[in-house]
């Protein structure tokens, strides 16, 4: 299980973003698209100073400490894992994700009409994927749409996690009903990243779904599966490149791996940047835009920061600030460690809750797959994830065993391991 600790997570992030942006910055010749790409966000090397690194270092220290900490309060036997009514959560989740799927499909249907069908949309994807993708984004059937297709990578991550917790347990039904959920995703996953460039989605999506199997398991397992998605996610970006780019399709797959090695090096310029030349504080608004928009008071937020954005822009490339320098934009480096020393402490604290309790699991699964990718922004308390574990809570609720029935628990511990504290 110390695999999959989140400090483990976090460490795997950092070391894989840090390493392929120092070899992307390290050998302009092999990757001679990357300081094109810097150049469009007006990005200086000057920012990958000793003083970000710094940052770096205790931002990593205070994340540990929290770790730590909620490690040495947690008592030391292991739980078992308490489940809902297993078939009744599989009937569920398949129809809330065909709710989901549906409505998303009406609204690409919808869109499709006004630009003459499903065959005028696939061509004008084809020929301009960034139109398409705005003309789809102006269509939107109600506010907060996005968080509908969002809450799939959940969804199918319940779905998997179901398969596992009732592996000889399951009627067929229930196991076909899991399996066409995981199907429906990867399909519809895998397709909507090349019109909405959501490939983040698909990410969190395979992501969540092998860690919640992992937790319950208690152990890494299946990693060929692992490497099936991270094989799926490359094809997904290489294809959205070669439609964005058409001029460049014949070498897609270079350029999309270069672009891809631009986001390990924009990712870390956006971490070093904000420590390098300083930043007026925004108490909040960087770490916490996801509850703000949650809350309907994101407007509110961007219009009193206003007169900042200048100053915060200069030191922002593509995308958001990650998550271990959010933090330090909002409250400053004593402000932003403290919140960081408790999200350390809280996502342990949820590490140890997973392992006995389904919905935290797939909770954890969540947070953890958001980890993965936090060096790309601060997606752990990102609107997707929020408003999908609502949508979770809420089957998982409607699953659990009647009043004259009891929850079913399954021991996660080999008898030959009682007694032995988990070391992660």
């Amino acid at each position: 299980m110390r695999a999959l600790s989140p400090l483990s997570l976090l460490l795997v992030c950092w070391g894989l973003t840090g390493l392929v942006a120092s070899l992307a910055l390290a050998m302009p010749q092999a990757f001679d698209l990357v300081p094109v790409f810097m150049a469009r966000h007006d990005q200086d090397r000057a920012a990958f100073n000793g003083l970000g690194a710094l940052w770096m270092l205790t931002a990593l220290s205070a994340w540990s400490v929290g770790n730590l900490a909620a490690r040495a309060a947690l008592p030391r036997h292991r739980p078992a894992l308490v489940l809902p009514n297993l078939a009744r959560a599989a009937r569920l989740t398949f129809l809330v994700n065909l709710l989901l799927l549906g409505v998303t499909l009406l609204w690409i249907v919808l869109t499709a009409r006004q630009v003459g069908g499903l065959r005028a949309l696939v061509l004008l994807t084809a020929a301009e994927a960034v139109t398409a993708r705005d003309f789809l984004l102006q269509n939107k059937l109600f506010t907060g749409m996005r968080l509908v297709y969002a809450s799939l990578p959940a969804t199918g991550c319940l779905a998997a996690a179901i398969l596992i917790a009732g592996r000889g347990r399951l009627r067929r039904r229930s196991r076909l009903l899991c399996r066409l959920t995981l199907l429906l995703n990867v399909i519809a996953l895998s397709l909507l990243p090349i019109v909405m460039s959501q490939r983040l989605l698909l990410l969190q999506f395979t992501l969540s779904a092998y860690l919640a199997a992992c937790v319950i398991r208690r152990r890494l397992f299946a990693l060929p599966w692992l490497v099936t998605g991270a094989g799926l996610f490359l094809a997904v970006w290489v294809v959205r490149e070669a439609l964005i780019n058409p001029s460049v399709a014949t070498e897609a797959v270079p350029v999309g791996l270069q672009k891809l090695a631009f986001y390990t090096v924009n990712d870390l310029w956006n971490g070093f940047a904000p420590v390098a030349f300083d930043v007026p504080r925004t108490w909040g608004a960087e770490t916490f835009h996801g509850l703000a928009v949650l809350t309907l008071t994101d407007g509110w937020v961007e219009e009193a920061l206003a007169p900042l954005a200048p100053a915060i822009d200069a030191v922002r490339g593509g995308g958001e600030f990650p998550i271990l320098t959010a933090p330090y934009v909002d409250f400053g480096p004593f402000g932003g460690a403290l919140l960081l020393l408790m999200l350390g402490f809280g996502l342990r604290l949820l590490f140890h809750r997973a392992q006995g309790h389904l919905l935290a699991t797939i909770a954890y699964a969540q947070f953890g797959a958001a980890l993965l990718f936090s060096s790309h922004g601060p997606y752990l308390l990102h609107q997707n994830v929020l408003a999908s574990l609502l949508v979770v809570a809420g089957i998982l609720r409607l699953s659990r065993p009647g009043t004259q029935a009891t929850a079913e628990v399954i021991p996660l511990v080999h008898p030959r391991h009682e007694g032995v504290r988990d070391a992660a």
